[in-house]
């Protein structure tokens, strides 16, 4: 499987304007003093929609090239009321046809937050990197020591196809498959706030024919909270019968569910960052990215649904446990064995035979792991890196990064 060729963007924290981007606001014609009038057709509902208006209003403040419109006192128009909005540019969180057709209606142009629908031409988009979100959900599963595994998504939508893909991929690598679980809709009522209630008589059936212990990703976190539920209705424990995991790391969501669920947050504050320097690139007349700007997915966010380790060796669980709590430390195998109440040849025959592999692959893979969420989510330097992940030269980091992944850290952050 491959990832869709689309332009990746990798993209450091979310509160950090990155050096080439202060470059290219610096140097980026303005052809009067005027700021750009901009449009938001953007929800200010979930964590997800807010922090990409975070990172839009703060291009916005520190360019002073746009100036979002507001409705009242609040930075968004809706859609009724978008035609007649004196705007020189639009952004929006268009998920149909109906709506794309309807921005390029007006004439002006208008930069989308969202793959529901697949790219096409005419289309400036801005959004996560969906098939690096799924390789991510995987890891995240096959790290727990399980074997089964099953991907839950509204298929229709083209990003939750990309994450599906990515997860499949990254599955394969590993030599495991995984069953897809569609999600349908009992009713769906569209507009500013898109409402949808989930059929979970027909998502229970679906879960009921899943071996257990099972690793399941959604392609949010309104699935994994549904997922939970039916698991609940339907006598299946989480996280010990199924384990969950979305992504968008909703806190209302993610923190009310019982239990909370684990997440994969995206950079949502630099989508909205950079979609607002293309809308206003856009305005100043460049030509549509021929393909979608795609952000590197931020942090993982572990919490109960999917804190629990498929295995019945418990020595072997903590040994585990006490990696991934100090992988950011120079541990050795040494450590681990003093940790234990077991002798060095014991615990190493029994982690390879429940795990698959040594105590120090084990330790290699949660430092690479740790390093690449510190790449592609923080600024810190390549050298602070190598530290942060438990290595005593950068020399060494660089080539255990690049065994790992195929290529140097600063070329994975740049990608």
């Amino acid at each position: 499987m491959h990832a869709p060729k689309t332009k990746r963007l990798s993209v450091d924290s979310p509160s950090i304007v990155p050096n080439h981007l202060h470059r290219l606001i610096r140097h980026f014609p303005h052809g009067n003093d005027m700021p750009h009038q901009i449009a938001l057709v953007v929800v200010p509902g979930s964590d997800n929609h807010n922090r990409m208006l975070r990172g839009i209003l703060q291009y916005a403040a520190e360019t002073a090239r746009i100036r979002i419109i507001k409705n009242a006192a609040i930075p968004f128009i809706p859609w009724t009321h978008l035609r007649n909005t004196k705007a020189d540019g639009v952004i929006a969180y268009a998920e149909t046809k109906e709506q794309i057709n309807f921005l390029k209606s007006l004439e002006k142009p208008f930069v989308n937050l969202t793959l529901h629908q697949p790219p096409s031409e005419g289309v400036a988009i801005v959004h996560s990197d969906n098939f690096e979100i799924g390789r991510r959900l995987a890891d995240h599963l096959i790290s727990l020591g399980l074997r089964n595994f099953a991907f839950v998504g509204h298929f229709e939508w083209y990003h939750n196809r990309c994450r599906r893909e990515g997860f499949l991929a990254r599955l394969h690598e590993a030599g495991h498959d995984a069953v897809s679980l569609e999600v349908s809709f009992e009713s769906e009522a569209q507009g500013d706030f898109a409402y949808r209630l989930v059929d979970q008589e027909h998502l229970s059936r679906q879960l009921a024919t899943l071996p257990q212990p099972c690793g399941i990703a959604t392609c949010h976190d309104e699935f994994a909270y549904e997922v939970v539920e039916c698991a609940k209705q339907s006598g299946i424990s989480v996280p010990f019968g199924i384990s969950v995991i979305g992504v968008n790391n909703y806190g209302l969501i993610c923190e009310t569910t019982s239990p909370p669920l684990s997440s994969i947050a995206q950079n949502s504050e630099r989508i909205g960052f950079l979609a607002a320097q293309l809308v206003d690139r856009l305005i100043e007349g460049e030509p549509i990215p021929a393909e979608p700007i795609l952000v590197t997915p931020g942090q993982l966010i572990v919490r109960r649904s999917s804190e629990f380790l498929a295995l019945d060796d418990i020595q072997v669980v903590a040994a585990i446990e006490f990696i991934r709590a100090r992988c950011g430390q120079p541990i050795t195998v040494t450590d681990i064995v003093e940790n234990s109440e077991i002798s060095r040849k014991t615990l190493e025959n029994r982690f390879k035979t429940a795990v698959g592999h040594s105590i120090a692959h084990e330790i290699r893979l949660s430092r690479m792991r740790h390093a690449q969420h510190l790449l592609s989510s923080t600024s810190l330097s390549v050298i602070d890196v190598a530290i942060r992940s438990g290595f005593d030269s950068t020399s060494g980091f660089i080539r255990a990064f690049k065994e790992y992944t195929g290529t140097t850290p600063a070329d994975y952050r740049n990608a």
